[in-house]
């Protein structure tokens, strides 16, 4: 820690350092309050998004077996991802990834040859596909959001446990020392006007 120069203009200066830290500290607490509203809201969206390939794949589980059968459709054809489409959203100075759609490549198969539930399992697994990269970009967003969350905590907490209070204690020591100054200086003048005085009247007394 530095040391800090015991003068008025080292008071100065505090007293600045300590008006902005002031005032931006409630920038930092309202950002703080911003992510952590948007974390926890991120994770409800992770969650629905869970819950929602866990039912899918529950549902399917009960007839999945028949993907294993020798076909002459590729599954994996069904649910080959073309593009995919997002957005970017500023989330307290965060860009992150917002999912808008997907779109897979083109398949196609004889309607007079698949079996019965090809068509089920079209939907079923591009659905699956869907929010698989759907929650991808969810994750990377609380990733993003969660460590932005963590150095503004940081940051609050520098400010109020550490600076404000440090250019508080600074302040309070530059005053009681240029206190003491300036009574050390009133002192110091009163003295020499006395002995200033009772020189005067020693000459005084002497010229009698």
């Amino acid at each position: 820690m530095s040391v800090i120069k015991l003068n008025k203009t080292e008071l100065k200066t505090q007293k600045n350092l300590l008006a902005q830290l002031i005032k931006y500290l409630p920038t930092l607490q309202l950002k703080k309050q911003q992510l952590q509203a948007e974390v926890e809201n991120t994770r409800n969206m992770e969650n629905a998004i869970l819950s929602s390939i866990d039912k899918r794949r529950k549902y399917m589980s009960t007839w999945c077996v028949v993907l294993s059968q020798k076909l002459t459709i590729n599954v994996y054809q069904m649910v080959e991802i073309d593009q995919i489409f997002t957005e970017t959203e500023n989330i307290a100075g965060v860009d992150v990834k917002v999912f808008k759609d997907l779109t897979f490549k083109p398949f196609e198969y004889s309607f007079f040859i698949k079996p019965v539930w090809v068509d089920r399992a079209y939907e079923e697994l591009r659905a699956l596909v869907v929010d698989r990269e759907r929650l991808k970009i969810i994750r990377e967003r609380l990733e993003l959001l969660s460590e932005e969350l963590r150095q503004t905590s940081i940051k609050v907490n520098l400010f109020e446990k550490r600076m404000i209070p440090q250019c508080k204690e600074n302040i309070r020591k530059i005053k009681i020392f240029l206190g003491d100054q300036e009574i050390a200086a009133i002192c110091n003048a009163k003295i020499a006007k006395d002995k200033l005085k009772r020189k005067e009247l020693i000459q005084h007394a002497e010229a009698v």
